[in-house]
């Protein structure tokens, strides 16, 4: 069967730069509502990327400097702060973190009182309010913002850190490799449901407020494989490992995806790799051997079999698509 790949793909706003003059610094933040005073007086350096839509923004930001920061937090967003494997700890609210697995949490409009070291940097979530409360509802966990509006802090287990962190540096790594920045209907409903439902399920866990689940535990299991999936196409990966570090078995996992997608894992993520290749070749200059090195950057080595497999899921060749 033929798929014409007419789905619309949704634009979200990419910042990505590096600074290393401080006065340059200080104009790009501006609109941050945060003033930021350098207390060494040596270099400076700061990176900062987001991934932006409208109900979720996912950052990564480093300073390698001393610095103090003052003001507010946006009034409309939950934030949530995860700190780097290897940050340096920073003062917020007068009391130094902890650990790598400390979770910093901000509410709307909260004041920002932090001071922060050679070798800061953060992974941080945030949340629309509207979109928080929604996802709220559906985890059952209708008293999480009132507990969350009076702490800054939860200190998550080991595990639960490295996962959070690591799935918001997968995101971030996959959008700054696109060379169009936009994202798909399936992408952004893993963006704005999985994700932040992960956040609170472990924040949850954390403040004892979680009530009776409304989402299950293997459906997270599910969408947790979806998401890994998305976030390494450029990797040799398998079924059997993505079952394997998602601790389920191939027929579980397989089971999951005839009960949701119908389709099988294989194919889905054959679908996620041909998909990704048309994006590419479709805002690519048309330059002898595009078509075969976007085939090999995602995977496929024996072009013969790409070209037959390209064909069968979009209806016209690579290079017809390229011509385009």
């Amino acid at each position: 069967m033929t798929i014409k790949n007419n789905i619309e793909q949704e634009p979200f706003l990419w910042i990505d730069f590096e600074i290393n003059n401080f006065d340059h610094f200080t104009e790009v933040v501006h609109s941050w509502d945060v003033d930021f005073l350098q207390l060494d007086g040596g270099s400076f350096y700061s990176e900062l990327k987001q991934m932006i839509l409208p109900e979720v923004q996912i950052g990564h930001t480093h300073f390698d400097c001393h610095l103090d920061q003052k003001g507010a937090a946006p009034k409309d967003m939950w934030t949530f702060v995860i700190m780097g494997e290897d940050a340096s700890m920073f003062k917020f609210n007068h009391a130094t973190t902890q650990s790598a697995s400390t979770m910093v949490i901000y509410s709307p409009g909260q004041e920002i009182n932090a001071v922060t070291y050679d070798g800061f940097h953060i992974y941080t979530l945030s949340i629309h309010r509207s979109h928080f409360q929604e996802l709220t509802q559906k985890l059952g966990l209708d008293m999480i913002e009132e507990k969350l509006s009076k702490i800054d802090r939860v200190e998550l287990d080991l595990e639960q850190a490295d996962s959070l962190r690591g799935q918001l540096k997968d995101i971030l790594d996959d959008a700054s490799s696109l060379k169009h920045k936009v994202i798909s209907p399936e992408g952004k409903k893993l963006l704005l449901n999985f994700l932040p439902m992960k956040f609170l399920k472990e924040i949850g866990s954390q403040v004892d407020c979680a009530k009776d689940k409304v989402v299950q535990e293997r459906d997270m299991f599910f969408m947790e494989a979806r998401a890994y999936m998305h976030t390494h196409l450029h990797e040799e990966i398998t079924i059997e490992e993505i079952a394997k570090k998602f601790k389920l078995s191939e027929r579980t996992l397989r089971n999951y995806f005839k009960e949701e997608l119908n389709t099988s894992p294989k194919q889905y993520l054959i679908a996620l790799r041909l998909t990704k290749i048309r994006d590419e070749l479709k805002v690519s200059e048309m330059k002898k051997g595009s078509v075969e090195q976007t085939a090999r950057r995602f995977g496929f080595h024996h072009m013969g079999q790409f070209s037959k497999a390209y064909k069968d899921f979009f209806g016209e060749l690579p290079s017809e698509t390229l011509k385009e």
